[in-house]
């Protein structure tokens, strides 16, 4: 149950985190943006969440789960109704920092949380079905946006959102109690109970391991973020796709992950090893991405369903081996703050670089790079130290 509330309060972060790539050429228009500043809708959402997220991990080990997600839940819901009610470009951006923050929060909450409640040869599973809090957010949003927006205008995209954070935060206070004053189902201390020694949690901030996949994370990010976020746009302006029939094809990339982020962390369970597969990963996205504006759009959507089947690998094992790599279980939290940072320099330098790159180059070439990101981060991973 603690896990069931924990997906559904998570979804709250990449919902409204994925508001803007479904109808951006909308919003491309109602703000009078370019290519490469619409990527600041997407980047600037990031920029908040790479300067708190260590600090967020710091605050969860301090203030406790339940205090850490009334920050994350309610930054979530007030920076989504702050972008509802902007009229300019730069009130759109601030409520996107707003909700980058309750976001870095969201993310080092239930991984932490995961990781003392289940025992090691359960956890590939656990934070497999936690993982998918991503592509369920994603997929939503690219569903339900084109219809919202249409429906009552863009501003209903950034309501919903709103509404949804609030009704799931009232959830996990009502499920998720305090925790009990007793060990855990894998011998270790409750939440509540967690002390940690200031030794300990310097080692994990200087932990080359956990920084190594971190940095996996960061370029993950910065290879896949522009392609989840300007394919719909991709596909209607070269491709001549609806923004609808772009949005349904982009929404693969997101479904696809719902099945097989647990999948992978079945797989991990099974091989007892996390790092090979988020590395093999990697790898095959660095193989996919120059494909893009190859292949016709039949085989494209061939190539997306592979790619989604794909990026389940990653975020799954990242997630596990950071917090196995921080040496103990308590310090889950401050482990996924390493990881947070990577995460959001990924998602603040991927958009931009990738909206620079099609102004400059064109599309083709703005894939092809993103895959040697993608190749620095297999490399980065396979040095990590750990099974």
């Amino acid at each position: 149950m603690v896990l069931a509330v924990l997906l559904i309060f998570s979804v709250a972060a990449p919902l409204n985190q994925n508001k803007v790539p479904p109808i951006l050429p909308i919003l491309m228009s109602a703000f009078n943006l370019s290519v490469s500043r619409a990527g600041l809708l997407m980047s600037v959402y990031a920029l908040t969440g790479l300067i708190l997220a260590l600090p967020a991990g710091l605050i969860f080990q301090r203030l406790g789960y339940r205090l850490t997600g009334l920050i994350a839940g309610g930054s979530i819901a007030l920076g989504a109704a702050l972008g509802a009610l902007s009229t300019s470009t730069e009130g759109m951006l601030a409520s996107r920092v707003v909700e980058g923050a309750g976001t870095s929060f969201m993310a080092v909450l239930a991984p932490a949380i995961i990781a003392v409640w289940f025992a090691v040869r359960k956890r590939g599973v656990a934070m497999g079905i936690w993982a998918t809090w991503v592509p369920l957010g994603a997929t939503a949003m690219l569903l339900l946006a084109p219809a919202l927006s249409q429906a009552a205008g863009w501003q209903a995209v950034w309501w919903f959102g709103c509404l949804y954070a609030l009704v799931a935060m009232g959830l996990f206070f009502l499920v998720v109690k305090p925790a009990p004053t007793r060990s855990m189902p894998d011998g270790s201390q409750p939440l509540s109970q967690t002390a940690l020694p200031p030794a300990r949690a310097s080692r994990v901030l200087r932990s080359r391991d956990v920084w190594l996949i971190g940095l996996t994370f960061a370029c993950f990010n910065i290879a896949t973020t522009p392609f989840s976020a300007f394919l719909p746009t991709y596909l209607n302006m070269q491709r001549g796709l609806s923004l609808t029939q772009a949005a349904l094809l982009a929404s693969l990339t997101a479904v696809i992950p719902i099945f097989s982020c647990p999948v992978g962390g079945m797989l991990s369970d099974r091989i007892g090893s996390r790092k090979r597969p988020y590395v093999v990963g990697m790898l095959l996205i660095t193989f996919a991405l120059p494909l893009v504006t190859v292949l016709g759009t039949s085989t494209l959507v061939m190539l997306i369903v592979a790619y989604g089947l794909v990026t389940g690998l990653v975020p799954t094992n990242i997630f596990t081996a950071g917090v196995e790599a921080a040496g103990d279980e308590r310090l889950g939290g401050l482990a996924m703050g390493v990881l947070m940072v990577g995460q959001n320099a990924g998602m603040l330098i991927g958009p931009l670089a990738f909206g620079a790159l099609v102004e400059a180059a064109g599309w083709p070439l703005a894939f092809a790079s993103m895959a040697v990101i993608g190749l620095a981060g297999a490399v980065a991973g396979w040095l990590a130290r750990g099974k």
